[in-house]
Order: C-alpha cells, then sequence, then structure tokens
C-alpha cells in the first residue's frame, strides 16, 4: 500500500498533462516512500481523456479517472474512494506551488491532521483577481466561520484520511470542498497548521472568478445558518 496520495484535478490539460506529471515523479522517487498519483479529470473536452489513459498504462503508480461534468468536489470525492493511502495531498496540475510543500506536509501531517499551505503567509506571483478574491473570502470564512486560515485554494492541502472521514457530505462538487472540510476537521477540534509556500501562477483561471467567488460564499452562509448560528456542528 502506498504511503500517500496525490491528487490532482484537471480540466482540458492535455499539453502538460504528461511532462508535468512525469516531473512530479520524479520529484516524488527521491523522497524515497511508496506514493499514488491520482488525476481526475473533470468536464475535459480535449486529449485529456486519452493522454490521462496512456499515463496510467505506462506508470503502475498512476490513477487515472474521467467525469463528464466540470466539478473538481466531485473529482475529489471520487479519488478519495480511489485512494489507497492513509494521506491525501493536493496539487495542482501546473504545478504552481513550489513541490518542496509534498515533503513538508508529510513530515507534519505526523502531528497534524490537516496541513494548509498559505501562499499568503509565503509568496505568491497570481493575477490581481485571483489574489483579490482570496482574500474576500478568507474575510468572509473569518467573519461567518470564525476560521482564522489564510489559504483555501484546491492546491497544497493535505490531509490524514481519518481527518476527514465522515465528513463527506461537506465535498460540494465544485470549488468549495477546502473551506468546508477545514470547518468540520476545526469543528472536530482537531490540529489544522498552516505553512507557508512559494507560488507562481499567471495563467488565466479555468473558473469564472466572479461565479465561483459567489458559490464559495453561498457554502460559507449554508454552512452558518446550517450550523454555526444554531450553535450544532457538522
Amino acid at each position: 500500500m502506498p504511503d500517500y496520495a496525490i491528487f490532482i484535478p484537471v480540466l482540458n490539460e492535455a499539453a502538460i498533462l504528461r511532462p508535468n506529471t512525469l516531473r512530479l515523479m520524479e520529484f516524488l522517487d527521491g523522497l524515497g516512500r511508496e506514493y499514488q498519483v491520482i488525476i481526475g479529470s473533470n468536464g475535459s473536452s480535449d486529449q485529456t481523456v486519452a493522454e490521462g489513459r496512456r499515463l496510467q498504462a505506462d506508470y503502475p503508480r498512476v490513477r487515472f479517472f474521467h467525469l463528464p461534468r466540470p466539478g473538481p468536489g466531485a473529482a475529489f470525492a471520487r479519488a478519495l474512494a480511489l485512494c489507497q493511502a492513509p494521506l491525501i495531498l493536493t496539487l495542482d496540475m501546473d504545478l504552481s506551488v513550489d513541490l518542496d510543500f509534498i515533503p513538508r506536509a508529510l513530515a507534519l501531517l505526523r502531528s497534524y491532521p490537516v496541513v494548509l499551505g498559505s501562499k499568503f503567509q509565503g509568496r505568491q506571483e497570481r493575477t490581481l483577481g485571483r489574489v483579490l478574491g482570496s482574500g474576500l473570502y478568507i474575510l468572509c470564512a473569518r467573519l461567518l466561520l470564525g476560521l482564522p486560515y489564510r489559504d483555501y485554494s484546491l492546491g497544497a492541502k493535505a490531509f490524514r484520511r481519518e481527518a476527514i472521514s465522515g465528513l463527506e457530505h461537506l465535498i460540494d462538487h465544485h470549488t468549495a470542498y477546502i473551506g468546508n472540510l477545514v470547518y468540520g476537521a476545526r469543528c472536530r477540534g482537531l490540529a489544522i497548521r498552516e505553512e507557508p509556500v512559494a507560488c507562481w501562477d499567471r495563467r488565466p483561471s479555468r473558473f469564472n472568478l466572479l461565479h465561483e467567488g459567489l458559490y464559495r460564499v453561498g457554502w460559507l452562509l449554508r454552512l452558518f445558518f446550517r450550523y454555526r448560528l444554531p450553535g450544532r456542528k457538522p
């Protein structure tokens, strides 16, 4: 059984899927631990699916699946069902976060059930729209749910599987699931560690930022009214 799994959701990433997966695996090989790479296509309409299936055929440590509709949260839920490891880490396919996050997160998971890679605590080169949108979501999470953390993006997060077991109902189909799971873990009294990371991401977003911002804040409001306002916990 692998010691840990890396999950990467992809949407139309045929151009970088193979070279970046091979680059990632070369880095993971150097860590000297057994691993599994789970790549989840959600709604891809280019050659991502064909390339992903070839990768799985060529490399036994790669597991690839395809979902017909866009939804990284749905892909994360499927990855959890397929994961054979007790630890799962999330990355973006462009590998925009420094891969040094991986060994640091693996070491921290010995003491912390949840590790959040934080671009705001580290260094980041991202578009102004992304930075401002993330900042607004962070503020809303603090005001509505009392969450003190500063990064709820999909990449550079790490979980013990046992820490999020039973919180599957907080995994939405789209992009709110990291914040939702962090809230659930905090309600359980689990120790959560933020770790600074370096991120270089100047690519245009694959999402409509306004739509996704409203959607994710909508989930914060749902959690606020369902759990925090009446004093209940997930």
